[in-house]
């Protein structure tokens, strides 16, 4: 069967979902598979570390560009035409990063990188809604979260290979290859679930269109408050990921083979956390549950910056509460965007698209701003954390809770919207 005689019946293939964790997976990959080489990175482009850790930031700011402008896009190219545009981009971009000579290329092309990388990511999510509904729709995005959560358990480690066997720029040459694996998957195996007749009449309309779901979303102050909490919880965890190899490598002194290792426990703590909210949710209510993750990444943060003040130089003392900052996400991320989406049955593409785009601008903006107050100590990024972890607590207790009339166009949809975003029971 053809792509476009799947998108004529809405048959999804048998394999659609595994290529789309396999399309998901590239963001992990383009994040965390060169982190093990930053410092090699500094030392050939003649540069401080806490300079290259800009291209993670420059990374995330434009990652979150390009789900912004892809999810709209799709709706009216079609999504396989907009993956493919991206996926051109990221190759381009990639390629062109072996020849970068100074930081601020590098930077720069990283930035160029992550919105094709937006492009391709965010028509997955398009696709699940278009082809699944129910227990089914639920099933196949709690298996591309699981690729969201391993993948950056596998990648440092083939960061650390590759560095080891051919220099950081084969980290960039597995990229590259691995986007052209993508490509050759959208354009041959995935299906256009946008029928021709859709793109056209989509595409005659104002593309004032593509605004005005985005403004319906940022006009709803409760709903907001999930959001900003939810940022600033992922504000912690890409503080982290931005710092981690000045923290591990540079600070601590851990070899670039055993980083993947204290890298990736982080994650192992994640996942477990997953497991433990689906169980919870049988029982509590998603507004509770976030209310009690932030809560404990707050204590996490807290012993964290405490350990660093008393200037022990001590990897466990830094890394037990490190384990419980980025074990939380596990239990806040899935809430947040349950709450936040009830909001929005009538737009949640749009919802959806803005949702995802903040959490990588608030990463994006709080690496730079940590890398800018590098003192060579831990304090500035211990600091940096335990800050977002209370601004979301007061987002979510306040802004959040704050009374403000729902619009007819923003009813609450918790059963439609929570089992697709969790894999789980419904929260409400």
């Amino acid at each position: 069967m053809s792509p476009m005689s799947i998108a004529a019946d809405k048959t999804p293939p048998r394999w659609l979902a595994v290529w789309l964790a396999a399309l998901v997976a590239l963001t992990p990959f383009s994040i965390d598979s060169y982190l093990p080489a930053i410092p090699a990175m500094a030392g050939t482009l003649d540069t401080a570390v806490a300079r290259v850790q800009h291209s993670v930031s420059s990374f995330l700011l434009g990652f979150a560009v390009g789900q912004l402008l892809g999810g709209p896009l799709s709706d009216r190219w079609g999504r396989r035409g907009v993956g493919t545009i991206g996926l051109s981009i990221y190759i381009a971009s990639s390629a062109l990063v072996l020849f970068a000579t100074h930081v601020d290329h590098l930077i720069v092309l990283r930035f160029f990188q992550a919105i094709g990388g937006g492009f391709a990511t965010v028509i997955c999510a398009a696709i699940v809604r278009d082809l699944y509904h129910g227990r089914e729709a639920a099933r196949i995005i709690s298996m591309i979260s699981t690729m969201m959560l391993v993948a950056p358990l596998i990648a440092p480690v083939i960061g650390s290979l590759l560095l080891a066997a051919g220099g950081w720029q084969s980290i960039f040459i597995f990229l590259l290859c691995y986007a052209t694996a993508m490509l050759a998957l959208v354009w041959l195996l995935l299906p256009e679930t946008v029928s021709r007749f859709s793109r056209a009449r989509r595409q005659r309309g104002p593309k004032r269109d593509l605004l005005r779901n985005y403004r319906l979303v940022l006009g709803n102050r409760r709903a907001l408050g999930f959001l900003a909490a939810q940022a600033c919880v992922s504000g912690a965890m890409f503080t982290y990921v931005t710092t981690a190899p000045f923290v591990f490598m540079e600070y601590f002194q851990v070899p670039a083979k055993q980083f993947p290792l204290f890298f990736g426990s982080c994650v192992l703590g994640l996942i477990g956390m997953v497991q433990v909210n689906i169980r919870l949710l049988k029982h509590f209510e998603p507004r509770n549950i976030l209310l009690a993750g932030i809560s404990l990444q707050l204590l996490g943060c807290s012993l964290l910056l405490l350990g660093t003040l008393t200037g022990v130089k001590e990897i466990w003392l830094w890394m037990g509460p490190l384990l419980l900052v980025m074990a939380c996400i596990g239990i806040t991320g899935p809430n947040s965007a349950a709450c936040f989406l009830e909001f929005f049955p009538r737009v949640s593409g749009s919802a959806n698209a803005l949702y995802g785009a903040s959490l990588f601008i608030a990463g994006g903006s709080l690496g730079g701003v940590v890398n800018g107050l590098h003192t060579g100590t831990l304090v500035p990024i211990a600091a940096t954390m335990l800050g977002c972890s209370v601004t979301a607590l007061l987002s979510a207790v306040f802004i959040a809770r704050a009374r403000q009339p729902i619009r007819v166009d923003a009813v609450p949809a918790v059963r439609r919207f929570a089992p697709q975003q969790t894999g789980s029971s419904s929260p409400g």
